[in-house]
């Protein structure tokens, strides 16, 4: 009984190890050849030259010429030629993914067949891509598949380094017998970890290169590599028995290329934009190409999946509404429905728009930054945010930012407005907004939405700024631009700039609104439909509609602050003379109920 349980409990650990360190096989990178013309550009770049290539090669390798590279019937075919080129007699091509498929350790395969005479010496082999370690050898090579044309029917595998490498008789290599290697299509491949370089042909490994541990001098293998496609003409072994004049032209023939990577588990996920704007066309989504598994891919109800069903990659026309993109994974170890959500901006109504509402959400999607040493609280009071500070270190940047429900399009309402108030007794009070998008591009680049409280303090002010045309970032990434089809939040710097000073104080928000254009006076409907003034600008009287049941005493307060009148507005239709009144700007303001009006007096 005991035996069994001590057996259960072995198995479950070992099974449970299994499952934490699986690794997937991905195919991270892959040419299939299935076009015609040059090789593809975005995959393959080109060696080129006739200087020997420290091996007294004879060939020029060119660029972009069809007859030396060039792809045909599903097959890459690279093609030596006798030719003058140059003072060169011969013509071939070196291709190269360096700085387009760079690798560090995962399976790298080429299916190809060999051309064959004395002097051909084609090559499937790796050379780092930066060079860490210093000049070659020091850096390190690892040739996958070589083959000189007069010893037919024998493949070598080879590595080279400081302290292993032929030139001073130390190489590592070894060789498989394929005997039909120059008329047959077969598999070379090595299989490169942190610890060893196994090399195979046709999936049956035959040489192992073990990393010692000793430095790089043995082991410089822990860096990027990239591959090499080519065939040399004669040179210091290719051409040890000559070069055979009849034989030319000679080609090597591949099938394709592929390098595979091994992931975590942990690591596979859907791949993909997290935001959509409202009908946006051909959204890529995808799965890492996990080798040997099925994808089966659902979308919302309103998107349309347009190519690549039950491929690791999709492409997507998106509609109105926020969603999950699903994948279901087969497979041994990777198997599962895989999800991202995608969120999909909200197109604005009207030519106003409210950003939040304090009276239902209070400070809900509000976040406090104050730095070190200083303290902010935000909360709720009636249907306004208040914000205190308590600032200490005001070179600290302090802020809040606010983040939407979901993103909006402020491509038809670039202004933004702001409603605020403060007694600002600490005369500290200096606020700045940046807005931001889905990728945290911030609207920081001058002129930015800095607020200096306007007097009279104690009375809710409109404070505007109009985006158009600056919505220039330099945060996170500098020289960028703010999307502004998906702006997802605001940041409000408290107490900012070069001019803050420590200090204590409060604020209060009723409003954040974006607008289609510039506009005066608090948005606020209700507000809109019980009080209302005309004509503005007014030249003698205001004719001022009140639906409000009570009278309201109001105030008409200078653009400078000072109190230039005090009035009684009862229910209904209110005429007020303002002949006494200097052309100018007024606001006419209403304690009890907190609202304002903006109005012009003309001659």
């Amino acid at each position: 009984m005991h035996i069994t349980k001590i057996f259960l409990s072995l198995f479950l650990v070992i099974t449970l190890n299994t499952l934490t360190i699986a690794q997937i096989k991905v195919k991270v990178w892959a040419d299939e050849f299935n076009y015609t013309g040059l090789p593809d550009p975005t995959r393959w770049g080109y060696d080129v030259g006739g200087n020997g290539w420290g091996n007294n090669e004879l060939q020029f390798y060119t660029e972009n010429r069809l007859e030396n590279a060039r792809v045909e019937n599903g097959k890459l075919i690279i093609e030596a030629r006798k030719e003058n080129y140059g003072t060169n007699e011969y013509t071939s091509a070196r291709l190269v993914t360096r700085n387009k498929g760079d690798w560090r350790y995962g399976r790298i395969e080429a299916l190809a067949r060999l051309p064959h005479g004395r002097g051909t010496w084609p090559a499937i082999w790796m050379l780092p891509t930066h060079w860490v370690y210093g000049a070659w050898p020091k850096s390190g090579e690892i040739d996958i598949m070589e083959y000189v044309g007069y010893d037919p029917g024998v493949v070598h595998g080879s590595i080279h380094t400081e302290a292993y490498n032929h030139v001073i008789g130390t190489q590592k290599t070894d060789t498989v017998l394929v005997p039909d290697a120059e008329t047959h299509f077969h598999l070379y491949a090595i299989e490169w970890s942190s610890e060893k370089i196994d090399f195979y042909v046709d999936n049956k490994k035959y040489f192992t290169f073990l990393n010692e541990h000793q430095g790089y001098q043995k082991w410089p293998f822990d860096q990027t590599f990239h591959l090499l496609l080519n065939i040399a003409v004669g040179g210091n072994w290719g051409g040890v028995q000559g070069i055979d004049p009849n034989i030319w032209p000679q080609k090597m023939w591949v099938d394709y290329v592929r390098v595979y990577q091994y992931f975590q588990l942990s690591d596979i996920k859907i791949n993909g934009p997290s935001h959509a704007s409202p009908n946006e066309q051909g959204l890529i989504f995808s799965m890492p190409d996990i080798d040997e598994a099925t994808f089966n891919w659902t979308v919302p109800q309103d998107a349309t999946i347009i190519s690549g069903q039950g491929t690791h990659v999709i492409q997507v026309n998106w509609g109105l509404q926020a969603g999950k993109v699903k994948c279901e994974v087969t497979h041994p170890q990777a198997g599962g429905l895989y999800e991202k959500d995608v969120s999909v901006s909200t197109i604005p109504n009207g030519n106003i728009f409210k950003i939040t509402d304090f009276e239902q959400f209070g400070t809900l999607g509000w976040d406090i930054y104050p730095g070190t040493g200083n303290q902010i609280t935000l909360q709720k009071q009636d249907s306004l945010l208040l914000l205190r500070y308590q600032i200490n270190a005001p070179l600290q940047n302090p802020f809040v930012e606010y983040h939407l429900p979901q993103s909006i399009d402020m491509t038809e309402h670039q202004h933004l407005n702001v409603f605020m108030k403060t007694l600002n007794q600490s005369q500290t009070v200096m606020t700045r907004i940046d807005l931001f998008d889905t990728q945290g591009r911030l609207t920081d680049v001058a002129p930015v939405f800095s607020i200096t409280p306007r007097e009279p303090h104690g009375i809710f002010q409109h404070y505007h700024f109009d985006f158009t045309n600056n919505w220039s970032s330099n945060t996170p990434f500098y020289g960028s631009e703010t999307d502004k089809t998906r702006i997802s939040g605001l940041r409000m710097y408290v107490d900012y700039g070069l001019f803050g000073r420590p200090g204590s104080d409060s604020l209060w928000l009723r409003d954040i609104v974006i607008s289609k254009e510039n506009y005066l006076g608090i948005y606020d409907q209700k507000q809109d439909s019980w009080f209302s003034i005309q004509p503005n600008p007014v030249q003698s009287t205001l004719h001022i509609f009140s639906n409000f049941s009570e009278s309201l005493i109001a105030h008409i307060y200078s653009l400078t602050g000072i109190l230039e009148d005090t009035i009684q507005i009862h229910p209904g239709i209110n005429h007020i003379s303002v002949h006494n009144l200097k052309p100018g700007i007024y606001f006419l303001h209403c304690e009890k109920f907190n609202f304002n009006k903006k109005f012009m007096k003309i001659d």
